[in-house]
């Protein structure tokens, strides 16, 4: 029994520390380059148009407020209904948008459960109402996110085995996502059959894990459920399904980053700093040699063209 209450601690605790750990990787890394592409959404009053605060002279010495609810009228889309993928690759917008959508409703049910539990804990009594609809919400995330989740699994799977363009670019890894996807997936929805009140159930096992006591009886189903996800929790972080959390800094920090440049700003010694590296590139045009800077190169390059005139 504790056996499988230290493997759900020890699989969220490497979950934790890996995913901060790789957070504050992205976050220390060198200024990026920018995409310099507009509109930026939080530019107020110019997103609708297109426009850009370049337009007004001497921009960079006006003060700029960010509108943080035009960033969220593009996010918002873009994680619920993967808007990128509907405008630009339609084809694969179906099982795309089941496979990670049934996963939102499984972690949605997996938030109520946990607060749930920790209510029951703590000796909170709840109407019955609130526990009649508990049940039903409970019952009703995990049918459609385990439904949704098979069906975008196995298009997916079946996409990126049948179709070239898929096919000719993915990796073992791509695979074993879809396949162990489809296992938490399926392996949810055998369970819930089984399950005689999923809610209470389901909650009571939460319970058992935080209070270190016997969960009861789990079917063959259930254990291949918990362990697919905690397996699922261990290697995460070092996969490229990270995208759930480093797309913040592609966005923030790429494409929609427009912070001016200013003397004495910590911008511009970030930028001193990175002009500064010796360049190692190989390329005989760029005519390193492993110690002059980037400084030292555009100012052997600017002098050479002034000789020439």
């Amino acid at each position: 029994m504790y056996i499988l209450h230290g493997l759900v601690f020890a699989s969220l605790l490497v979950f934790v520390i890996a995913i901060a750990a790789r957070a504050i990787r992205i976050a220390s890394m060198p200024v990026h380059l920018r995409w310099e592409l507009y509109p930026v959404p939080h530019e107020k009053g110019r997103a609708k148009h297109g426009g850009s605060r370049m337009e007004e002279v001497d921009w960079w010495t006006k003060s700029m407020s960010k509108d943080h609810l035009g960033e969220l009228g593009v996010m918002i889309p873009e994680i619920l209904l993967l808007k990128g993928v509907w405008d630009h690759n339609r084809p694969l917008w179906f099982g795309s948008w089941t496979l990670h959508f049934g996963l939102y409703l499984l972690i949605g049910n997996m938030f109520l459960l946990l607060l749930y539990s920790l209510l029951d804990i703590a000796n909170i009594m709840l109407p019955v109402v609130v526990i009649t609809a508990f049940n039903y919400l409970v019952l009703a995330l995990g049918y459609v996110g385990s439904i949704m989740g098979t069906i975008g699994a196995l298009i997916m799977l079946q996409k990126r085995i049948f179709t070239k363009k898929l096919s000719m670019y993915s990796t073992g890894s791509h695979y074993w996502n879809l396949i162990h996807l489809g296992i938490i997936y399926i392996s949810a929805l055998i369970w819930y059959f089984q399950l005689q009140n999923p809610g209470q159930d389901l909650a009571g096992i939460y319970r058992a894990f935080f209070t270190f006591s016997d969960p009861g009886a789990i079917s063959v189903a259930g254990y291949i459920h918990i362990a697919s996800v905690l397996l699922f929790f261990i290697y995460l972080p070092f996969t490229h399904m990270t995208h759930f959390f480093t797309k913040y800094f592609t966005y923030h920090d790429v494409r929609w980053e427009d912070a001016p440049n200013k003397t004495g700003s910590k911008l511009e010694k970030e930028v001193v700093k990175n002009v500064s590296q010796p360049v190692t590139w190989a390329a005989p045009h760029i005519q390193a040699d492993g110690k002059k800077t980037w400084v030292d190169l555009v100012a052997s390059t600017g002098s050479e063209k002034t000789e020439d005139k």
